[in-house]
């Protein structure tokens, strides 16, 4: 029985990149993941979206003047059976994605402590309008999944069952390092930027980033950052964001950009038209974009103090101290024990140790990673019942530099 994607990632990851070079070769394909295509090689399906003539049919979206490679990075098949996450296709008005909504990176196990929930697949058909139109009238967000990553797991917006601010204040929900959680019906869904979709495009912050997913009407969401180490959340004037945080350039047109630490975190809105089919049962959706309503102080256990060092180089590894403080425990005590999970961002901590209140571990950073963002951590205890967890927000960044 699976019980989360971690070690299935743990072996992935390892042949992933040689997964890669190998079917190119055996396609004869020149084209790699994530780098340049001829674009004599593609048709035009509409607006920026591209498919290739050679078989199987690969997808391009067409990023200023790069033609990218959003999905075959992401089409592995995660949970073992025998499908993919994600799977391409298209009709003469939309890209269709099926997607079974299973995450393909490192995730806490649940259900646990902070959540009652599992992670089930899921059945999603998803359709994003080949050429997007902008509308006169925001589109308010529903419940339930707004849009997609690049993945197939979906954004939900920021909000928890009883309508309140999920990702801070007093109504703050259990995510995991990587920024998502099941919810009642084994939905793994984020909440705010992913930091854990790895897309074939680093994101290192020295321009703008790249596409991490698509929103229900077709426009494009891409990472926070809109320049040389430039947040698209900073911008003011003419460029600022817009109340979906979504603006203009001459490159992509419209766009949305993910918003670390600012409301709405991922979309605000639809600014463009929706695709109806994307959303299960009946709708009744309202206009304007969502409010904050996020008040006092987060009820979660503060257990995690601190991380030392907060940040650290990309491509190396390093020893990391997490101090704990068992003080900030509510309903029950910090287990006496070792923890058998230490996650920082998207990484797997390895040579757990604790010396009472102070644990240490090692990470091992790739050096494609995205860096300049706060990450979260989180740690995990073995229990007879539902597994302990506790988590720490932004308390980690990766860095390109050799003294951060």
């Amino acid at each position: 029985m699976i019980r989360s994607v971690r070690d299935l990632c743990s072996a992935g990851r390892k042949l992933s990149s040689l997964v890669a070079i190998v079917v190119a070769a055996l396609m004869g394909n020149t084209v790699v993941v994530g780098q340049d295509v001829d674009p004599a090689t593609l048709k035009g399906i509409g607006g920026k979206w591209y498919v290739s003539s050679a078989e199987p049919a690969t997808y391009y979206y067409k990023d200023g003047a790069r033609y990218l490679d959003l999905f075959s990075y992401h089409s592995k098949d995660s949970n073992k059976d025998g499908i993919s996450n994600v799977i391409i296709h298209h009709d003469g008005t939309s890209l269709i994605v099926d997607s079974q909504g299973y995450p393909n990176h490192p995730t806490a196990i649940f259900p646990n402590s902070g959540n009652p929930n599992q992670i089930l697949v899921q059945k999603f058909q998803f359709r994003f309008p080949l050429e997007p139109k902008l509308s006169d009238r925001i589109t308010r967000l529903p419940m339930g999944p707004i849009g997609m990553a690049s993945n197939g797991v979906v954004f939900f917006n920021p909000f928890e069952a009883g309508g309140m601010n999920a990702v801070e204040g007093y109504s703050e929900v259990w995510l995991d390092s990587c920024c998502g959680h099941p919810q009642q019906h084994g939905v793994y869904h984020y909440h705010k930027y992913p930091v854990c979709v790895k897309s074939p495009f680093r994101d290192d912050g020295k321009q703008h980033s790249p596409v991490i997913g698509l929103a229900f009407d077709g426009f494009p969401v891409y990472g926070p950052y809109e320049g040389d180490g430039v947040f698209a959340r900073d911008l003011a004037g003419e460029q600022a964001l817009d109340v979906c945080n979504g603006h203009s350039d001459p490159e992509r047109g419209y766009h949305y950009h993910v918003t670390p630490g600012r409301f709405p975190y991922v979309i605000g809105g639809y600014h463009g038209e929706i695709e109806p089919a994307n959303f299960r049962g009946p709708q009744r959706l309202g206009y304007g974009a969502i409010e904050d309503n996020s008040s006092g102080e987060s009820r979660l256990p503060q257990v995690i103090a601190s991380v030392t060092p907060g940040n650290a180089v990309a491509g190396k590894k390093h020893q990391l101290v997490i101090q704990l403080d068992p003080t900030k425990a509510s309903r029950r005590p910090v287990p006496d024990g070792q923890p058998d999970w230490v996650q920082i961002g998207p990484f797997e901590a390895t040579n757990i140790a604790r010396d009472g209140n102070r644990i240490t571990c090692d990470v091992d950073i790739p050096a494609d990673v995205a860096v300049g963002v706060l990450m979260d951590c989180h740690i995990e205890f073995p229990n007879d019942g539902r597994r302990m967890v506790f988590k720490a927000n932004e308390i980690f960044r990766v860095t390109v530099d050799s003294d951060p």
